[in-house]
This record gives C-alpha cells, structure tokens and sequence, in this order.
C-alpha cells in the first residue's frame, strides 16, 4: 500500500484531500461533542433551578397551613374543647387559609369529634389514615403525611397535617388535623407547564413523597401513583442529593431529568424534558456538518474527475511513452502530439519529453559507436596492433581524412608509430622536437589538453603538404608507460566542433587503457615468466621444508603450540590433542584462552593455570607445571611459554610446549617413597638383629641355651621379614619391567587355602573357609598364588574385628576366590586407590601402623601376570570383600602345565 501511495500521484493527492476532510469531519464532531455537553449542562442546570424553585413555593404552600395549623392549636388548648367553639374557630382558620380543605378535632384515640365544614363526615367516626394518629401521639410537633382521610366524603387525596394539643399538665387533650388538597399542590406546576407549551415546548414536572408517590403533577389522574422507577434520579433527591440524569421517558425517547429535594420533608421534584428538544441546537449543527461532509465529497469527486482528465491521464501517458530507451525508429505517437499541442504547463512537459528523445537518440547513436570502436580498441593486448585499431576506430567514429599516432622517443621526439591517409614520407620523415611549440601534437602532449589548428601556405608543414587544412591533437597520457599524441586531419579548413572534441576525448580515454594495458603487458610477460619460474621453485622449496617441519613437529611427543599476535592459535600438533584430550578443530584458529579454560576445568589447582595466563598477558616466557584429573588419573603437564621470532628478530608470535612429565613425577616419587618406605621397614628388623646378635657376642654374661635359642630364632625372623621385603621389591620391579618369571603347576586351591588359614590363625580370630572339595584345577605359579593368598588372609586378620570368611567358586571358565572380614570398611573415594604402591587407607593407618602399603600392589601384580583380575567391593553391612580371579583355560593361561618358566613381557600380559 505504501508503495502504491508512493508511485501514484493521483492517490497522493486525494490522500492529502481525504486527510484534510477527515480532520475537519473530526474537527467537526469534536466541537458537535463539546456543545453537546455544554447544552446538556446547561439545560440541566436550568432545569435544576427551576426544580429547586418548584422545591421551595411548595414547600412554602405546606408550610402555611402547617403554621397557621400551630397557632390554632396553642389557641384551642388554652380554651374548653367543645363543639360550638370549635366549629367557630375552624370557620374562621377554613375562611382565612382557602388552599386547606378541611379541619378535623379528634379525640386522643383518633376519633372525630369535630369537623368543618360540617356534614361531610359523619362524628364519632375513626380518623383515616391511621399512621397520622399515631405518629401525632409520639410528636412533639405537626407530622405530615400524604394520603386520602376516608373521614371525608369528598376523600380527596391530600397532605394531611396533625399537631397534638396538650393541656397544661402536659396530658394529650386532643388532636388537631387538616388537610391540604394535592390538587391545590399541582396548580403551580400546571402554569408553568402549560406556559412552557405556549412556547412550542414539552416540560414535566413531578412532585413525588418518600414513597416514591407522585403529589403534585400537571395530571391529577395520576396523583398518588407510584413512579420512583420512571424517574431516574429521584432516588438520590429523596436521600438528599441534587441529580442530573438522562434515560427513557414514557415514550420510549430520552429524556432529561433533574432531581432536586424538597426542604425540611422527605420529597423530591422532578423536572423532565425531551433530550431531542433540549438539544435541538446540536441537531441543527449535525446537519450543517453532514451537508458540508457532502460538499466536500461532491467538491473531491469533481476535484479528482478534473484532476484525472487533464493532469493525471496526460502524465500517465507521457510516462508510458518515456518509460524506455527511445530509438531511431520510433516516430511521435497521436497522444504525445496532441498533448504538445496544449499551451499549459503539460504541454510545455510534453514539448521538452519529445526535444529530449530527440537528443537522447543522437547521443545514443553516437554512445553507440563510441562503444563498438572501444571494444574494437580493447579486444587485443599487443601495442602495434592496439594503435592500428585506435587509427581505424577514430577515422570511422568522425569525419575525417587522415589519422596518425605520434610516439616520442628517448628524446622526447614524436615520431609516427602508425598512420593512415597520408604520403609515405609524412610516415618516415616526420620528427617534432619538444621546443617546436608550432606544432599542434607538441604543445597538446605538453599541456595534456587538445589543441587544434587550420593550416596554411605560410607554415611549413608535412600534413598542409599532404592537402590537409585542418588538424586536432589529442593526447593520450599515460601515468605508467608515458603518452602518444593522436592526430586527425581534415581537408577542409574547418575547425572541428566541441562536439566532436569530446566525442574524441571519451574515446581517447579507452584508447588510454588499451595503450597502457598493451605495454605493460608486452613489458611484463618476460618478467613475469620469470617471476612465475623463481616463484615456483620457491613454493617447492618452501613447501619441502614445510613437510619437514610437520613431520618434526607432528612425530614429537610433546604438545607443540603456536599463536599469532593477537593470541590465536595457528598450530598444533598431534601430541597437543592427546595430552589435553582437546581436537585440533577446537583449537586452531580460536583464542588461546580457549585451551587455559580446558586445562582451568580439569587442573586440581587453577592457580598454575592463572600464573600461565599472566605470563601470556605479560608477554613473557615462563614455564610452570599443572596438575589436572583425566579419566580419574592425576597427570602432570608441564607448560613452557617463549618466544617466536622472524629472520630479523622481531617477535610474530608465542610458542607453547606442553609435556606429560607423569611418569617422571611418578619415578620421583617412586624413589623417594620407596627410600622412605625401605629404610623404615628395614631399621625395625636390622635393630632387633642388631640387639640381639650383641647380646649374644657379651662375654660377661653366660646366656642359658633357651635364651640363645630365642635371640637366634628373633634374628632369623627379622631376617626373614627383611629377605620377603626385599624379595617384593625384586617382584614388584620384575613386573614393572616386564621380567616377572611364572612356573605352571596344578594348584589345589582348597589345600593351598587350608594350609594358609593354619598359618594365619590367632587367638580371637575366627577364620572360616567356604572351598567346595570339587573345585577344579588351575595351572599357575603356586608360590605366587601362595604370596596373594597370604597377604589377604594378614590383611583380614590385622584390619578386621575377628572374623574373616573365604570363599572360592568355578564360575565362566575362571576360579574366584574372596577373602571377607568384617572390619570398619574402605571410604568410597580410596576403593580405586588401594591397589597404588605405597598407598594406606586410612582404616589401615589407624589400626596397624607399620606396613609399607605394597602388599595388594603386588597382589594386583601378580594377579596380572596370570591374566587374572583383582578387585575390591565394600559390604552391605560391614566389611570389606577383595577378590581375585584365575583362568582355568589352559590354552588361555600364560602358566602351560609342562612346568616350565615363562617369561612375561611388557605388553603382553
């Protein structure tokens, strides 16, 4: 839509049309909106006066009687209250107070003892309404209530007001009544509506008592209806508060209503009106505005008819028949001649369309020909051949005779390079000094503009010679390979036109290119020839030492990582990947942070991390050790940042050397352990050999053969506990390297286990072994098996609470034997720790302090030399199970059953 408003300037007026109308229409209804509600306001406002008016005149008309009513009462009570006198007072009151209908002395039960005028009801009788007696009984002063006194004969209705008289004891000596017809109460209300009527207008007014009860009304037929309901705001008014409301009347129209309460007495007066007529004003001003919508939609329609036949139409015509490129054969169209043919503005339009199309189609002509004679000019890329189109192309692009390009020499001579149409000694005699400022091509090629010049008999001249009256030089400069001078010639003396000046200079600038594109490249084939041979050797040079590089790089075994300047990894290595457990992919071309925040996730301390980060911020080498968690195995990597240089020294980029020094931490620590471990372990018994041999080399003392044999069977233990230290040692190595000898045998594992729980009993130790007697065979190195056995069985007795349990069963070609204790168990996060060298769990450090921490490292490795498992599971309740298992296929077993040794080499256990 916004498009179509955009391209349409039809739709654009009439949308600044429609736009201007829409504003004064809402204009309109605005100022329709605000009068309305200041004619309702103030219609309501004067009917509210009027209502208040009516409040008061018949309050007034009720506050009369109702004093007069008073007076007559205090008069009464000062007086005996018979017949005679009354009636002669209530002639009198009825004579001066005509609105009052009648007077009534009721006795204090209500009933009626005197009346005037008389003979209209009869004496004796009960007063009516009733609620008046008895509201007059309790009162202090006159009550009102509208009603009809049935007393009456005539029973009209009426306000009927009842002052009480008392004696002057204070006792009740009667009750003193009148009524005012409500008639009377609606004349007021009749004058004014019917004046109002007089003027051609509708008014009603309502009187109405808390009961919702009309009591004054222009129509008496309706007088004591109730019609609460038919007057909104009359609700309000009886509670006290001015209304203004607007709702339907009787028939069916709106109506206005205001509502304002009647002085010292629970009524109300309604003032209505029809809305229809009470804003009559603002029905005038929507016709006004609904006849002007309607002009202007009449003045648009005709606007935009005119608007279409003599602008729109024309423009829209114009533009189809100029919307494309004019050609030669296209001849004026009847349309765009008889909208030439108009002396408006349009026609002046139309008359420029067309002397421009003319134009346009001479330039086109001439554009086109410039461009074929470029093509022509551009299509080769050898000079000779480049100028002998130039020459071509001009002498076919203008009317000329004859035409040369001029070349200076190393001496800036012009001398011809190519001609046409002239002698053959115009071609090889022709030579222009630069200080011959005569000459045309000198002093264009000099200035760089074109010079022109019409030659005479005067000036000695090779092309006046050749019969050429008329030259133009134009020069074609060269910023690369230096400028040639072209040269037309005409025969007659007539200069040449501005228009063929620049038709010439458009095409002396492709002419330019053409020339400069031909010599630079006759001039660079050579060298780039070469160029491309020095290149080509280069790249398989460097290309040989880049396969070079990567194969160093990539068959190290160390982590090889090279930034950029800006911190972006250029190169990894292999090693890199399998150090970090990272892919090349996920780091080349990223930022180096991306491999600090893969090792800051996995390093056990992120600080070495951070001090790696510093050092590369600080553009300083430094090197530092991580330890990181991969595939729940601590790794050392020690990280080596420096510098990398170009050939002259200046720093390119940041280099990075990562290595797993694991091992070697392992090797230190290894050493170290071992040390400690072994010159703890060997002090004890060297100590009590030590002793023991020195007491029995005391000469001074005679020891008893049972003492000699003690200290000779401690020195024999503790040698023996040194020699089994330091056999596990040897194993332990053995297997490490690869070199633990195993001898196959057939081992009973059931007489293997009985003999080893004789060996392993104590006192308060209850060892029971669950072995079933038909367990079959398996082919391994018994003293081996013996050594695992025994250092489980130990284990259970020292760390247990006196009850160990072993079990063996067959079970998919393999023997599993356990051995259970019922001992305080192994934390969860030391269960894949226990089989490490050297390593203790805590249970162990706490009830057995001695101990190197090698026995299940061996187990687990002689275990492994049978191609066995081992493995450790905490119980239910309590205890600890560790269990191994044995290959019971003898093809399978690396034990054969001839019993021979058997070599275990590293890798192929």
């Amino acid at each position: 839509m916004q498009n179509l408003v955009r391209r349409s300037l039809l739709i654009q007026l009439l949308s600044v049309y429609l736009s201007f109308v829409i504003v004064v229409l809402l204009g309109g209804v605005l100022v329709d909106n605000v009068v309305e509600q200041r004619l309702r306001s103030d219609v309501q406002a004067a009917d509210r006066a009027l209502a208040q008016e009516i409040a008061l005149r018949t309050r007034l008309q009720v506050s009369r009687p109702e004093q007069a009513l008073v007076e007559l009462g205090k008069l009464v009570g000062q007086q005996d209250a018979n017949s005679q006198a009354l009636e002669g007072m209530f002639q009198i009151f009825k004579a001066t107070h005509s609105d009052v209908d009648q007077v009534f002395w009721l006795d204090p039960v209500g009933g009626v003892r005197v009346v005037w005028p008389a003979g209209k009801v009869g004496l004796g009788a009960e007063f009516s309404p009733p609620g008046v007696v008895q509201r007059a009984l309790r009162a202090t002063g006159p009550v009102l209530e509208v009603g009809i006194a049935t007393a009456t004969a005539t029973r009209n209705a009426g306000v009927i007001i009842a002052e009480p008289v008392r004696n002057p004891d204070g006792s009740l000596k009667g009750i003193l009544a009148s009524s005012v017809s409500l008639v009377e109460l609606s004349l007021p209300l009749q004058t004014v509506v019917q004046a109002q009527q007089q003027d051609g207008r509708h008014l009603m007014i309502s009187v109405i008592d808390e009961n919702g009860r009309l009591i004054a009304t222009p129509d008496d037929q309706r007088i004591l209806q109730t019609v609460l309901d038919e007057l909104p705001g009359a609700e309000q008014a009886l509670k006290g508060a001015t209304s203004s409301r607007t709702g339907p009347g009787n028939d069916g129209q709106s109506w206005l209503f205001s509502a304002v309460p009647v002085p010292d007495v629970s009524w109300a007066v309604v003032v209505q009106r029809p809305a229809y007529e009470a804003l009559a004003v603002v029905g005038e001003f929507r016709l006004w505005l609904l006849a002007a919508a309607l002009l202007f939609a009449l003045g648009g329609l005709l606007f935009w008819l005119l608007l279409l036949r003599r602008v729109i139409r024309p423009l829209h015509t114009l533009a189809l028949q100029h919307q494309t490129l004019p050609t030669a054969e296209r001849s004026l169209s009847r349309d765009r001649t008889v909208l030439a043919g108009r002396e408006d503005e349009v026609g002046y339009l139309a008359r420029s369309l067309i002397s421009l199309e003319q134009d346009g189609l001479k330039k086109l002509a001439e554009l086109q020909t410039l461009l074929e004679t470029s093509n022509a000019v551009v299509r080769s890329l050898e000079p000779h051949t480049v100028v002998k189109k130039i020459i071509h192309e001009v002498r076919r692009l203008v009317d000329v005779q004859g035409a040369a390009i001029l070349l200076p020499d190393e001496k800036e001579v012009l001398h011809v390079l190519v001609s046409e149409g002239h002698s053959e000694h115009y071609d090889t005699a022709l030579a222009l000094s630069p200080d011959k400022v005569s000459s045309a091509a000198v002093l264009a090629l000099r200035e760089g503009r074109p010079v022109q010049k019409l030659l005479g008999p005067d000036e000695a001249s090779f092309s006046y010679d050749d019969g050429f009256r008329a030259v133009l030089a134009i020069p074609i400069i060269s910023r690369h390979v230096g400028g040639v001078v072209l040269l037309v010639h005409r025969l007659e003396p007539h200069p040449f036109g501005q228009n063929e000046i620049d038709l010439l200079l458009t095409f002396a600038n492709y002419a330019t290119l053409a020339w400069e594109h031909a010599v630079l490249y006759e001039r660079s084939d050579v060298r780039l020839q070469e160029v491309a041979r020095e290149n080509e050797l280069l790249y398989r040079q460097a290309s040989e030492e880049k396969q070079k590089l990567e194969a160093i790089m990539g068959s190290m075994s160390d982590g090889l990582l090279l930034t950029g300047s800006g911190g972006q990894i250029l190169y990894a290595n292999q090693a890199v990947g399998k150090i970090t457990d990272l892919s090349l992919a996920s780091l080349e071309q990223r930022p180096i942070e991306v491999l600090y925040t893969a090792l800051a996730r996995v390093a056990l301390d992120g600080s070495n991390c951070q001090r790696l980060e510093q050092l590369a911020r600080s553009d300083e080498a430094g090197e530092t050790t991580v330890e990181i968690r991969r595939n729940q195995q601590r790794r050392f990597l020690h990280l080596r940042l420096f510098e990398v240089g170009d050939h002259a020294g200046q720093p390119v980029g940041r280099g990075l050397l990562m290595r797993d020094v694991t091992r070697e931490r392992d090797l230190d620590e290894f050493k170290t352990t071992l040390l400690s471990a072994v010159g703890h372990e060997l002090r004890t018994p060297l100590a009590v050999i030590k002793g023991h041999a020195s007491t029995l080399l005391q000469e001074d003392v005679t020891w008893s053969p049972a003492d000699q044999r003690h200290s000779l069977q401690m020195i024999s233990a503790e040698a023996d506990r040194v020699a089994r230290l330091i056999s596990n040692l040897l194993d332990l190595s053995r297997q490490e390297a690869g070199l633990l000898l195993l001898k196959s045998e057939a081992v009973n594992i059931l007489d293997m286990t009985t003999r080893l729980v004789e060996q392993a009993s104590r006192p308060g130790v209850h060892i029971r072994v669950e072995v079933p007697p038909d367990l079959p065979l398996v082919y391994a190195d018994q003293a081996r098996i013996e050594v695992v056995l025994h250092n489980l069985l130990s284990n259970a007795v020292v760390y247990g609470e006196g009850e160990v349990r072993v079990r063996a069963r067959s079970e998919q070609g393999q023997v599993i034997v356990s051995v259970w204790d019922n001992g305080p168990g192994i934390d969860p996060d030391e269960l894949p720790h226990i089989f490490e060298r050297f390593y203790r769990a805590r249970r162990g450090q706490h009830k057995h302090a001695g101990g190197t921490g090698l026995g299940l490292a061996i187990c687990k490795a002689f275990i492994d030399a049978h191609r066995g498992h081992l493995w450790v599971e905490n119980g239910v309740e309590e205890g600890i199970t560790i269990s191994f298992s044995l290959p019971l296929n003898v093809e399978n077993s690396p034990v054969k059953p001839e019993g021979q040794a058997l070599l275990i080499q590293e890798g192929k256990n």
